[in-house]
């Protein structure tokens, strides 16, 4: 007896559509909430349809563009920053003649850049535990001990039991 199929979601034309738009505004976005409104559906039919191989296949091309595209923006902001205005009283602050342009300061972030080494160089910068044991557990000697006191044991009961 052969196994059951599978019965794959049905292909029509409309579900094509909503199909490429998901995956065209989730290589956009890299949500899948935000790629379900923008194609007019449920999240929850984004799981349905990944039962189907062939937009398996092209939502998982799709996913690693995604995640390129994220790492690069990881490797821009870390490495290159990002610009904001400096602030005071919660106002920018403006320079120049008649107070025209605003200063901006730029912010790199470290989480970024320690992330990044992390997935680039784990070996350097992966994190690290160690468990030292301090002091000596001779289980060899505990086990003859224990073994004598049962022998001394056994032997006072013989002993108490003859008299």
């Amino acid at each position: 007896m052969s196994p059951p199929k599978r019965k794959l979601p049905e292909r029509n034309a409309r579900t094509v559509r909503q199909q490429r738009a998901f995956i065209a505004a989730y290589a956009v976005s890299a949500s899948v909430k935000a790629a379900a409104a923008a194609a007019k559906i449920d999240a929850w039919t984004h799981g349905r349809w990944l039962k189907d191989p062939v937009y398996q296949a092209a939502f998982d091309a799709v996913q690693d563009e995604a995640a390129q595209a994220l790492e690069d923006e990881a490797v821009r902001r870390a490495h290159e920053g990002v610009k904001r205005p400096v602030m005071y009283k919660g106002k920018p602050v403006r320079m120049g003649r008649g107070n025209s342009r605003i200063l901006y300061e730029t912010e790199y972030s470290d989480q970024l850049l320690l992330a990044l080494l992390k997935r680039f160089r784990p070996a350097l910068y992966r994190e690290r535990t160690t468990t030292e044991i301090s002091g000596s557990i001779d289980l060899v000697d505990r086990m003859q001990a224990a073994r004598r006191r049962l022998v001394e044991m056994k032997r006072d009961d013989g002993s108490t039991a003859i008299g």
